[in-house]
């Protein structure tokens, strides 16, 4: 890359508006597998103050066959057309324009624009993926109506779809048929879609609270048609949860969704025809875990939730995207607390929040939630933009309030329905509904980095008043930065665990301010950003005994959980500067009597009982480090798990067998909590590798009735140097090699061992005949969770550097997508030792010198080579 000019950003600054619209377009399909020849017919119109200039078209990787204008053939001529653009130098002031173009969908391993899916023709087309597919004004805020016929073998190709409502279909000459689909509603290219395949179709209603029925249908291959009633029912919920909460109604007849084995993402909303990953689709007893259940049904609202936040009010440009999927993340997470448990889910999104944005923000790659510039916007699909962007409309939340919040929803729509528009139109609408200014709110969509708040408290027992000092300040930043305005949620403990009756919500505004509570008779225990009310990291002045007190006391859920990692991740540091130092190590006494009285408490929630067992990982304590230790994380981590197991190993071993769970298999919230603590009571056994508990672990692996149990056992047997690891995996594959997604599950647990070996396995692994690159699944499974394994990936002696860069080699000509998001595992690069340092470097350097790296993986090596430590 070197070699060549490095590509050039693009900046949010030179947005300019699109110097024509399309009225409407008619797109023909006659699909080949290697020779797909589209035809698009479009009536263009030039936008009133542009009068001139030419028509530029983006176009990528296909041949161009004519061109035809208002009834003229051109010839070469009258346009220019290079590797992305098709220029038309004269065009009238109303014209239409015929263009037809030849594709290989089956030579397209990006898996963007059309390609196939094993035998399934499918398309991915956010964010620029239709300039694959024809030539076309390939952007967000150019929209238009859409009618689409495809022609497809009729044996192979019986299943014939696209957005809207099917309008015309029949038989043609040569075997062959088609059909022909309109969309009555107004759409940007992105959200455009087309599938063929041979297809199984699964089928349900729903009735809008207006009375009109729609028909749901799922398509996939007729193997895993029995594995999608998970995935309906979800669907129902979230249409009704939508109209319940939401005051939204579906808006077409039918909704419609395939699932297909090779896709980049999770799922894509496109009007009225979602194409999702058979990840997020397929789910039952035997072959999917209560967290799949969970995932599914998460994914399926998140991506009919876009209907209203993503395709009915969309995105003005792409540096936008946080305004529909911060949005929607938003109301998927709002809806999966009302579908389980609220201070559960908070905890958990909490946890993906901290355990992979944190680092994003204080990484090479931090970017804020609106960027302002990119060189590969599909890199931009981050945590930030989709997570934190999330936690800044949650603040919107609280500061208003419920009623005010959809008070402002409604006004959203009521003025942009139908509309391309900004993250500034967004506010605009909560501010002139609520009445409220949100000036200096907006600077979270332009800060990158996560803020710091230094707390310090005074408490005047003459005055019975209680000051609260807030500094605030952003070190990712790199340079000053203007104070940001967020809402900190609290609570004032007294002696007795009780709360104060005094506001429990403050908004920060400035780099320092002090709040005075009155009528305070007695010194408080502080409990701050409860429900983690703004995404911050906080520095508070409590002591051990303090954290111990909320964790026993404090009424709000999160911070009780809150307490309790406080506590862990404190003790592992101290631990980990006694290994350093060589120091015996010791079990913490009153931690130990604090965690007994957690494990045995019979009032406790399940869920936060779970959560609140589990240790802080190695990842939260690199984030405590200046310079990660690796080794010593993952030392200090295992061996406390360990002397918890078998300091209290009769209390887990009769709660877990308290929870074995002799009835009907369910997937109720309460089913699943149960499982998740006997699994975790499980783990702790485990961890003290004595034979009695390694072959509770086996028995539960060969005689479970689920798959969540099944994989549990199997992962700790994993983990562990005993005979039953060898025969567990193997027993497992020889029963599930048929299936792809437990396949799946087969690899990541193998490139996650952190016993040695564990590369050699890996190497291994991606010649095996369960591994393919162009399934994005699987790549992410064996490479991507072995990226994951700190202790492996970081060896001292550079060797799982230089595996990656191999692997970089070659799936970056397959996937440059898949490739650039398995590359974020360098944002590590600042932090690491100078050995360390020095083997990435050398890494990196070699990588940024390839001829052929792609635009994607350029991006993001580049960047973390010009980390600064």
């Amino acid at each position: 890359m070197t070699n060549q000019e490095p590509p050039k950003p693009k900046y949010l600054k030179d947005y300019q508006k699109p110097l024509f619209g399309i009225e409407n377009v008619h797109l023909t399909f006659d699909l080949d597998d290697t020779n797909t020849r589209v035809t698009t017919h479009m009536k263009l119109y030039r936008e009133p103050e542009h009068s001139t200039e030419p028509l530029l078209l983006n176009g990528e990787r296909m041949k161009l066959i004519s061109i035809r204008l208002n009834e003229k053939d051109l010839n070469e001529s009258d346009y220019i057309v290079d590797e992305k653009t098709l220029t038309i130098k004269e065009v009238p002031q109303r014209c239409e324009l015929t263009i037809v173009n030849e594709i290989n969908p089956q030579a397209n391993t990006f898996l963007d624009g059309l390609y196939k899916s094993k035998d399934i023709f499918c398309t991915q087309n956010e964010p620029q993926g239709f300039r694959k597919i024809a030539y076309f004004l390939d952007r967000p805020d150019v929209m238009t109506s859409y009618t689409t016929k495809i022609i497809a073998d009729k044996n192979k190709y019986p299943t014939l779809l696209s957005n809207g409502n099917k309008i015309n279909s029949g038989d043609l000459p040569d075997n062959k048929h088609f059909v022909e689909w309109e969309d009555p509603f107004k759409k940007p290219s992105y959200l455009f879609a087309l599938v063929a395949g041979n297809l199984e179709c699964l089928e349900d209603s729903f009735m809008r609270r207006s009375g009109k029925p729609v028909q749901l249908q799922i398509f996939c291959e007729k193997k895993y048609k029995d594995k999608c009633h998970h995935a309906m029912e979800s669907l129902k919920k979230s249409m009704k949860w939508d109209e319940d909460v939401f005051d939204l109604e579906y808006d077409l007849d039918i909704f419609m969704i395939v699932a297909v084995d090779a896709f980049n993402a999770g799922a894509m909303e496109n009007k009225g025809l979602n194409i999702f990953n058979t990840s997020c689709i397929l789910a039952d007893q035997e072959s999917a875990t209560d967290d799949n259940f969970v995932r599914v049904e998460k994914v399926i609202a998140h991506e009919y939730f876009h209907n209203w936040t993503g395709d009915r009010v969309t995105l003005r440009d792409w540096f936008q995207l946080t305004l529909k999927e911060g949005l929607t993340v938003f109301r998927d997470q709002e809806f999966t607390s009302d579908m389980s448990s609220r201070p559960v889910h908070r905890i958990e999104t909490v946890n993906i929040l901290r355990g992979y944005q944190f680092p994003e923000d204080a990484g090479p790659t931090a970017h804020p939630i609106r960027p302002s510039s990119y060189i590969e916007m599909n890199n931009f699909y981050t945590t930030t933009v989709y997570d934190k962007g999330s936690e800044v409309i949650r603040m919107i939340y609280t500061l208003l309030g419920k009623e005010a919040f959809f008070e402002g929803m409604k006004k959203y729509f009521e003025l942009y329905d139908g509309n391309a528009i900004t993250c500034d139109d967004f506010i605009h609408a909560m501010e002139i509904s609520s009445k409220r200014d949100f000036t200096q709110f907006k600077r979270w969509y332009e800060q990158k980095g996560t803020p710091h708040l230094k707390i310090q408290t005074e408490y005047d027992s003459s005055s019975q008043t209680f000051k609260l000092h807030v500094e605030q300040s952003n070190p990712h930043e790199g340079k000053e930065t203007p104070p940001l305005h967020f809402p900190l949620k609290l609570g004032l403990l007294n002696s007795d665990g009780k709360d104060f009756e005094t506001p429990n919500l403050i908004e920060v505004k400035e780099k320092q301010e002090t709040f005075t509570f009155d009528n305070i008779s007695e010194k408080p225990i502080l409990s701050i950003n409860r429900e983690f009310s703004a995404p911050v990291i906080i520095d508070t002045p409590h002591t051990p005994e303090e954290y111990s007190f909320l964790m026993a006391y404090d009424s709000d859920d999160f911070n009780r959980w809150e307490a309790s990692q406080e506590l862990g991740t404190s003790l592992l540091l101290d631990l980990l500067e006694d290994y350093r130092h060589k120091k015996e190590l010791k079990l913490n006494t009153n931690y130990s009597e604090a965690f007994r009285l957690l494990l045995s408490n019979p009032k406790l929630d399940l869920g936060l009982k779970t959560l609140a067992l589990i240790l802080p990982t190695e990842n939260t304590l690199g984030q405590k480090q200046k310079t990660i230790d690796f080794d010593g994380n993952h030392y200090v981590r295992n061996w406390l798990r360990k002397e918890l197991g078998i300091a209290h190993k009769d209390l887990f071993l009769e709660l877990y067998h308290s929870l074995e769970d002799k009835d009907t298999y369910s997937i109720s919230s309460e089913a699943m909590s149960k499982r998740r603590l006997k699994n975790c009571c499980l783990a702790y056994l485990v961890h003290i590798q004595e034979k009695e508990y390694i072959e509770l672990a086996y028995n539960q692996f060969t005689q479970a009735n689920n798959m969540t149990d099944e994989f549990s056992a199997l992962t700790l047997l994993n983990q562990i140097n005993c005979p039953q690891r060898e025969e567990a995996l193997d027993r497992f594959y020889q029963k599930w090699n048929k299936d792809l997604l437990v396949m799946v599950k087969w690899l990541s647990i193998q490139a996650l061992c952190p016993l040695p070996g564990a590369l050699n396995q890996v190497e291994k692994l991606v010649k095996h005949s369960a591994f393919d690159y162009k399934i994005p699944n699987l790549a992410r499974a064996l490479i991507g969770s072995f990226l994951e394994n700190h202790i492996h990936f970081h060896a001292l002696d550079g060797s799982g550097y230089r595996f990656f860069q191999e692997q970089i080699s070659t799936l970056d000509k397959i996937n440059p997508q898949i490739t650039a998001r398995l590359s974020t595992a360098f944002r590590k690069f600042p932090k690491l030792d100078i050995k360390r340092h020095e083997l990435m470097k050398e890494t990196l350097e070699t990588l940024i010198n390839k001829k052929d790296l792609s635009r994607n993986t350029y991006e993001i090596v580049s960047k973390s080579l010009n980390a600064q430590p």
